[in-house]
């Protein structure tokens, strides 16, 4: 599966509004998630929804998320990922599958 940044982002959106338990208000629908947008603070999310989003987007990527890594969250910043970092870090694991499956 050869997927662009922008169809990674569009995954990423799409699961985190999946494993999203806050009612999304007229606000948040008006201003859709985009790049810069801390998906725990528009949405509610906490760290343990980090586990939930892994696993949804292992399903739609078909590419297992190593279970130490916790999309949400950036444990080395000690802080929450945007949605643009989240997207990074996945373009960034599936580059790394990739290559190793060309070794």
């Amino acid at each position: 599966m050869n997927l662009t940044r922008d169809n990674v982002r569009a995954r990423v959106i799409e699961c985190l509004h999946e494993i999203s338990t806050e009612d999304i208000s007229k606000e948040d629908i008006t201003s859709p998630m985009n790049e810069q947008t801390n998906p725990m603070l528009k949405l509610g999310l906490d760290s343990h929804d980090g586990v939930n989003l892994a696993c949804k987007l292992s399903e739609k990527l078909d590419y297992d998320i190593p279970e130490e890594i916790n999309p949400l969250v950036d444990d080395q910043r000690k802080r929450p990922r945007s949605v643009g970092e989240i997207t990074d870090l996945i373009m960034k694991l599936l580059k790394s599958r990739k290559e190793q499956t060309h070794d």
